[in-house]
């Protein structure tokens, strides 16, 4: 069975990874947004300055392609959802000094059946993030270079 303080950082972890992929979701939103933007106005751009057709074509399918992103992986609502699972797994984290391990495990196991999806290249991410902050840095793992890309962006 595990301690009171091996749960709390599993809280941490499950906290942390809702709170970066959050993060990650709100700037894909935001990217997605301004390409969109930006394409669909040179888009208009391209037709005042009767620049060749196939410029325009080629800004019109930019975004188009972005607005179709928005629309499929709908990153607003996901960043939503993994922010109430944040907001979740913090009020558990100021709970669990007043638990034993069972019911700490009880309320744990019951926060997670709610939980959305996963990225799952932020997993090491985010465990280098929760072994540094209890201090137990000789712990990390070494990140690809996706998962040092995704780090930055998240």
């Amino acid at each position: 069975m595990q301690t009171v303080e091996e749960l709390r950082n599993e809280i941490r972890y499950s906290q942390r990874l809702c709170e970066r992929t959050a993060r990650l979701y709100r700037r894909l939103q935001t990217l997605s947004t301004f390409l969109t933007v930006a394409g669909g106005s040179a888009a208009v751009l391209a037709l005042g300055l009767a620049l060749p057709k196939t410029v325009v074509l080629v800004f019109g399918v930019l975004a188009a392609l972005f607005v179709a992103l928005i629309v499929a992986v709908r990153p607003a609502d996901k960043a939503v959802a993994n922010e109430n699972d944040a907001k979740r797994y913090s009020a558990l984290l100021t709970q669990a000094n007043t638990l034993d391990a069972a019911q700490l495990r009880a309320a744990l196991d019951k926060a997670r059946e709610s939980v959305v999806a996963e990225i799952e290249p932020l997993r090491d991410v985010v465990w280098n993030d929760v072994v540094v902050e209890i201090g137990q840095s000789a712990y990390q793992v070494p990140l690809t270079a996706k998962q040092k890309l995704l780090a930055s962006l998240a």
